[in-house]
């Protein structure tokens, strides 16, 4: 299980996490806002960017950027997609679908608490967006996890507010959420990317015979 200790704060704490992972477990579709601030270990200048996100778990999600405008990254079952016009102009990566994992922050966190990872209630009283939340500290119990640490912010509705994610590289991620709806209707075409005229598609899952190696 979490660790905790057993003061009735930190019990009702550790009862909203599961029942944030029994949510997003049963969620047929997610649909919310987002922030995402990336900090690297090198530049230390953060930069930020946003959009929407839609989840249809297992396979299916979608970040579509309105700042960049254009860019993308788009999980459609088969393979991954990931197009940044502003950083990487006239080209679009085709990932091994295996890789979205990493993408897939908010199910991945949420999975499992006191399995995959070990999960603590920060006691603090902490705020986003003006309202009060919970926070919690995650470390991974094993190897190979797609991050060294996280944060979960999670309201008292059971939805994820924000997450935070130190990645084995240095770089942290953090995803503010806004207006978030679990079992909303999403648009038709909400998981297809159509490749841009005069982009080039690096199919790297084609490299990889489509899956990703393993050492």
């Amino acid at each position: 299980g979490a660790e905790a200790g057993t003061a009735p704060d930190t019990t009702a704490a550790l009862a909203l996490y599961h029942k944030a992972d029994v949510r997003f477990a049963n969620a047929r579709t997610i649909r919310a806002g987002f922030e995402q601030t990336l900090i690297s270990p090198i530049s230390r200048t953060p930069r930020v960017s946003r959009g929407e996100m839609l989840q249809r778990p297992p396979s299916r999600f979608a970040f579509r950027f309105t700042d960049p405008a254009g860019a993308a990254v788009v999980a459609d079952g088969e393979a991954l997609w990931v197009y940044l016009p502003s950083s990487a102009k006239r080209q679009v990566l085709k990932l091994p679908r295996e890789v979205g994992g990493a993408f897939d922050v908010v199910a991945r966190l949420l999975a499992n608490p006191g399995d995959k990872n070990q999960v603590r209630v920060v006691p603090e009283a902490d705020m986003v967006g003006g309202e009060r939340v919970r926070l919690y500290s995650l470390t991974p119990r094993g190897a190979g996890a797609p991050f060294v640490s996280a944060r979960v912010w999670i309201g008292a509705d059971a939805l994820v507010r924000q997450i935070e994610i130190e990645e084995p590289g240095g770089l942290r991620r953090r995803l503010r959420f806004s207006n978030m709806r679990l079992g909303a209707n999403l648009p038709r075409n909400a998981f297809v990317f159509t490749v841009p005229a005069g982009v080039r598609i690096i199919d790297q899952a084609a490299l990889m015979g489509g899956g990703v190696r393993r050492p």
